[in-house]
């Protein structure tokens, strides 16, 4: 068995050719990176696609609700927490009626089982509450946010009631004590 070089090998005769080998030339190209630098851009870069992956979920599954109203470029992409203990994600402001408290969209991904590292896709509407907390609805398709703001009697934008039979409260995974007055973001 014979091995052919896929390229003519390399000539050393010539003065300071031993800089020209790769392998110097790779070295000398590595002592110059910043690894803390390289994971930013990393992080940076997860944050803009998390951005890219919600827009494209909204236009495939919301596209008759969420898509025409928020804006592609209205999202804020956040990187993963370290050891992706937390996935990237991105979150947008829907507005807000008392000027204060606000609607928000959450978007994240998750695996689908422990088992599996199949992602899904998870969309989570973060509302706030009369009593000053928040609560949060995962929509798992555009019907479910139709029937949700349909059950609503608030108007558009306004903090919704404490009931807990109200379908947005029974689907939340809220703190049903209301312990959480701070914004979501």
């Amino acid at each position: 068995m014979s091995i052919l070089p896929f390229s003519p090998p390399i000539q050393h005769d010539r003065p300071g050719a031993d800089a020209e080998l790769p392998i110097v030339a790779l070295h000398q190209r590595v002592q110059d990176f910043d690894l803390s630098e390289r994971a930013r851009e990393r992080d940076e870069e997860l944050a803009f696609q998390t951005v890219l992956n919600v827009d494209a979920v909204l236009t495939g599954s919301f596209r008759d609700t969420l898509d025409p109203v928020v804006q592609a470029m209205a999202w804020t992409g956040y990187p993963p927490l370290e050891d992706n203990e937390l996935m990237a994600s991105a979150i947008t402001h829907l507005g807000t009626v008392d000027g204060v408290r606000g609607w928000w969209l959450h978007y994240t991904r998750h695996p689908e089982t422990v088992e599996h590292d199949d992602l899904v896709h998870v969309l989570t509407l973060i509302a706030p509450c009369v009593c000053g907390s928040y609560t949060e609805v995962e929509l798992v398709d555009e019907d479910a946010l139709i029937v949700l703001l349909d059950e609503l009697d608030t108007p558009p934008g306004a903090p919704i009631a404490c009931d807990p039979q109200l379908r947005i409260r029974r689907t939340s995974y809220a703190d049903t004590r209301h312990a959480n007055l701070e914004p979501p973001w």
